[in-house]
């Protein structure tokens, strides 16, 4: 019976010890719709994002809440530690209000481009040519602060990107920075060409990733990061399903 009686102990006390790690996380996201990459739609939180962050949750034992907050809003409450996690987050990102705090990044977790997209008939005649540029609210279009501190190039903002899409096609502003691959599924989803407006690569841009950050839990962000090692294939997955890579 001692000989039956100890592999059932053994695994009775993993399970509960499993248990006990198991935690409730409050995710931070941004409330905005920037698919492929992520989007609150019908109160839900979807999109490659929610997927490999369930995926890892689901791993871990975990559970993540997620809370859709404008992105200045978001900003505030995670450095107020309101929130377990923020994402997405890049060590680069409001320097100034993080400075002094101790935050912690995962690896990188998604690929990205931000760069400047205009009418077909545009493309590759140069940045003199902008004098008006749009993004998004909260955006900072970082290879282009020179031409704007001096002048040479002036900033609207708006919070959607679909509003600031259609601007660009209108001639209301002369082109766009934003997420080429976020552009395309918004023009999409308008009726519109996903062509009408063009990624120019030839102009400045950024090429980096998004990343996952905590400043409460630096062990979970281990953990996030031994995960993102040991699961190559689900990472090409989701990259293939929402064509980021």
């Amino acid at each position: 019976m001692h000989r039956l009686c100890l592999p059932i102990t053994l695994c009775f006390s993993l399970f509960t010890a499993n248990t006990a790690l198991a935690q409730t996380f409050k995710v931070g996201v941004e409330l905005q719709p920037y698919l492929p990459f992520y989007a609150m739609q019908d109160g839900e939180y979807r999109g490659y994002a929610r997927e490999l962050l369930d995926a890892f949750a689901a791993d871990q034992g975990h559970r993540f809440i997620y809370v859709a907050l404008p992105v200045k809003r978001l900003l505030s409450d995670f450095l107020a530690a309101k929130l377990d996690f923020k994402f997405p987050d890049h060590p680069q990102w409001n320097a100034e209000q993080k400075h002094g705090q101790r935050i912690h990044y995962s690896q990188a977790a998604a690929p990205y481009i931000d760069g400047v997209l205009v009418p077909r008939g545009q493309l590759g005649k140069g940045r003199q040519r902008i004098k008006m540029l749009g993004t998004q609210l909260g955006f900072t279009p970082w290879p282009y602060l020179a031409e704007l501190e001096s002048g040479q190039m002036s900033l609207t903002q708006n919070n959607r990107i679909d509003s600031l899409l259609r601007m660009a096609l209108s001639g209301r502003v002369d082109a766009v920075y934003l997420n080429p691959l976020v552009a395309r599924y918004a023009l999409r989803a308008e009726g519109l060409p996903d062509d009408a407006l063009v990624f120019d690569p030839a102009l400045p841009h950024v090429d980096d990733h998004y990343y996952l950050s905590s400043q409460r839990h630096p062990e979970v962000i281990a953990a996030f990061d031994a995960f993102l090692r040991s699961q190559p294939a689900l990472l090409r997955r989701l990259k293939h399903k929402y064509a980021i890579d």
